[in-house]
């Protein structure tokens, strides 16, 4: 499905190219950060030391296949109130979860490691964060760094390498302990998400139909995913 996905959304995303007289701003879409499928901005799972741009807002809704053969509903939406720092909340069904539907909240910090320590603007951000701060199913905190590594010029197109930790209060559960990815522009408007979450490998492709409407497919633990996003703009 996702190989499908990467042939069908190729020939509008290479028609529609880089060009600065577009209708919106490829520079920003293609750096953007988005949410990840559990909230906060991030890869699929992980999370990276970017935020949303200030009074950025985005809201998601995704479909998991479950190991039963169930579809899960997951929404949630992600605000920036100010610079560097970003909260939000993760709506889980009862098909995920098991049990009850659970509404679980997060929040994240980018540390402003150039101005506190005296660092490069081409140092790795830094950011500290938690999800499920109110600890219905598995509290965890973390801390994250992700370093961008321009393949041109114009930083139209860029690499990010994420590497952090975690500990969660469920042991063997994800971002407990070391986790990492890579989010690569694989073709124009088109971004390629490869993760260890701690636990499973994960792997996403994402598309921006336009600055405020992305479309997603992944594989999470094996399982099909599928997703909107929807971003109030950059």
């Amino acid at each position: 499905v996702v190989a499908a996905t990467l042939v069908i959304c190729s020939g509008p995303g290479w028609a529609q190219g880089w060009d600065a007289l577009d209708i919106w701003n490829a520079d920003d879409a293609a750096n953007a950060p988005v949410t990840s499928w559990f909230g906060t901005s991030g890869l699929i799972v992980v999370p990276t030391a970017e935020t949303l741009a200030p009074e950025g807002l985005q809201a998601h809704l995704n479909v998991i296949e479950t190991q039963n053969g169930d579809w899960a509903t997951i929404w949630g939406a992600n605000v920036s109130l100010y610079e560097g720092f970003e909260g939000g909340v993760t709506g889980l069904d009862d098909t995920w979860t098991g049990a009850d539907d659970e509404v679980l909240f997060q929040a994240k910090w980018r540390i402003p490691v150039q101005d506190y320590f005296g660092l490069p603007a081409a140092a790795p951000m830094i950011a500290v964060g938690g999800r499920d701060l109110a600890d219905q199913i598995n509290r965890t905190w973390y801390v994250v760094l992700t370093k961008e590594v321009p393949l041109d010029a114009t930083r139209q197109h860029m690499v990010r390498l994420t590497l952090g930790f975690g500990d969660a209060e469920l042991p063997d559960s994800p971002l407990d302990g070391l986790f990492g990815g890579v989010d690569v522009p694989l073709f124009d408007y088109g971004r390629l998400q490869l993760e260890h979450d701690g636990e499973n490998f994960n792997a996403a492709l994402r598309y921006w139909w336009s600055e405020w409407a992305i479309t997603e497919a992944a594989l999470i633990d094996d399982n099909l995913a599928f997703g909107f996003t929807v971003n109030s703009g950059f």
